[in-house]
């Protein structure tokens, strides 16, 4: 029978990269290579799990053998015994139509959305919402005052599936009901509409009368985790990738899961260095590591610093992100062509490439810098492009899945970053024969870049240093294609699925031989 293993996130989308990446490579490699049963479990709310799962498939990002649990989505289905109604569905698409007899409508028509607003002999009453692909999202509803009293979101199938209850006065949810597909509710919950907390969960059973209660999101988590590791016929591994999760899984029985804890970036914050204060988030992962099974930290340089600030329990193992081979790799290289793929946020300091790259302009005037990503930093990294006169070398590109297409182009990628776990995106571009130029920053970019020879590292913060290199190297093919070369000999030796995976597989059998030694020992002792 095959080991199940369960990876954990908070929440799991399309046009994610970063630690997303890395577990859907990881779950596609254990599954489809070593025949694991790998799931992958969220914690968020979402309706279009199952949508998000076929486009993951679709891009080639999630193997086919690996399914995606969403603790909504787990009880949701759990407490269906039917489909959906035809009343259900008749309701549903008369609501999906614009016009409605009886109302005056006012159109609000975006390239992603529309909406509308509904008006009963001049009193506002409703308010409704469209995807771009012409989907019904919700409704709301207002009472004589314009206080929004209830909303109804709507399943692409064609049901309610979730309802809020907002407060009269500051317009903040009460309480939220959700619905399987044929119309039970399986989940309440009370919110503090002051501050937005959650007061109370109730959790329905559609073959009984009990009402199971929690105090918060926690409680109610760590119950599912429970549930859904003790199903399991084995005793499963259960990988938590998401350090905010992590004080969930510290409150799981033991008994139920081989728990283990990834650190995928560095647990400083300013500056980032050895010394400065814990990130927030990982405080209690690292002050309760003697009670851990397992910590996984990305490189060496992270576990000494862990071990000398919080001590040394064994528990402590290195294991890093492993490349995986770029499909539809093109090589089609734009000699004046410098890249980054890379969350548009303040702590990737995409504001130092685009502010160094003025210095390259002036040495060679027709070079680019593409920048690949997305998030709320886009509109101030933009700002920044246009207050500097860069709009013709300097360009905000979106978000890709086309990965082998735009390293196909590059000559160099660079990084900026304030900190590191192991940055993928340097190991691709290697993988790909692009040298990397990046700030010396903690952690992992010391570990991948020999200085000279598979890339420049360059002091953190030292624009003037980062442009030089980059001029440099466009100003000398043959040194790139030396360094990338270099660059793909030296991660395909360290950093090949075979060589990582094989360590997360000794990782597993050590926590099971350690088990039975335990309990042997126990056995050993009864009289």
């Amino acid at each position: 029978m095959s080991k199940r293993v369960f990876m954990l996130l908070y929440d799991i989308d399309v046009n994610k990269g970063g630690i997303t990446s890395v577990m859907l490579s990881r779950s596609c490699e254990l599954s489809q290579r070593y025949g694991y049963d790998v799931d992958l479990i969220s914690l968020d709310f979402k309706c279009n799990y199952e949508e998000i799962r076929v486009k993951l498939l679709k891009d080639g990002r999630l193997s086919p053998k690996v399914n995606i649990l969403n603790v909504h989505t787990y009880y949701r289905n759990k407490n269906c015994i039917g489909r959906v109604k035809r009343e259900q569905i008749n309701q549903y698409n008369a609501a999906s139509h614009l016009e409605e007899d009886g109302y005056c409508v006012q159109v609000d028509d975006t390239e992603k959305t529309k909406i509308a607003r509904y008006f009963e002999n001049g009193l506002y009453v409703k308010y409704k919402k469209w995807s771009e692909d012409g989907q019904l999202l919700h409704i709301d509803y207002f009472n004589e005052n314009r206080s929004r009293t209830i909303r109804e979101e709507f399943h692409k199938e064609g049901y309610i599936c979730r309802k809020i209850y907002f407060d009269l006065f500051s317009n903040e949810p009460k309480q939220e009901l959700h619905y399987t597909k044929d119309g039970f509710c399986f989940l309440n919950k009370w919110f503090n509409h002051k501050n937005g907390k959650i007061q109370k969960i109730f959790l329905f059973d559609r073959t009984s009368t009990n009402v199971k209660e929690f105090k918060n999101n926690k409680d109610f988590h760590v119950f599912w985790l429970n549930e859904l590791c003790r199903e399991q016929s084995e005793k499963p591994f259960l990988i938590c990738d998401g350090v905010g999760s992590a004080s969930k899984v510290l409150c799981m029985n033991p008994s139920v899961a081989y728990r283990i804890y990834a650190i995928h970036t560095n647990h400083f914050d300013t500056p980032h260095n050895f010394g400065s204060s814990i990130k927030e988030d990982h405080i209690t992962l690292l002050n309760k590591l003697d009670k851990e099974e397992a910590l996984v930290v990305l490189t060496p340089s992270q576990k000494k610093d862990i071990v000398k600030q919080f001590g040394d329990y064994n528990n402590i193992y290195v294991i890093p992100n492993f490349i995986t081979p770029i499909k539809n790799f093109i090589k089609n290289r734009n000699p004046r062509l410098v890249t980054m793929i890379s969350r548009y946020h303040p702590e990737k300091g995409l504001d130092e490439a685009i502010i160094a790259f003025q210095k390259v302009i002036k040495e060679i005037p027709d070079s680019m810098l593409e920048i690949y990503g997305h998030g709320d930093d886009e509109a101030r990294l933009k700002g920044i492009i246009e207050e500097l006169h860069l709009e013709e070398n300097v360009f905000l590109k979106g978000y890709t899945t086309h990965i082998g297409e735009v390293l196909g182009r590059s000559s160099l990628t660079i990084l900026t970053s304030k900190f590191e776990g192991l940055n993928v995106v340097s190991l691709e571009s290697m993988s790909c024969k692009v040298p990397v130029v990046s700030y010396d920053v903690n952690y992992g970019m010391r570990d991948i870049i020999l200085d000279g020879k598979t890339g420049y590292l360059v002091p953190n913060g030292d624009r003037d240093a980062i442009a030089d290199r980059i001029v440099e190297l466009l100003k000398s093919p043959q040194k790139i294609s030396s360094m990338g070369r270099a660059a793909y000999e030296f991660v395909q030796s360290k950093y090949s699925k075979l060589h990582v995976c094989q360590q997360w597989i000794s990782l597993f059998n050590e926590l099971e031989n350690k088990q039975k030694s335990d309990s042997l020992k126990v056995k050993n002792m009864l009289p």
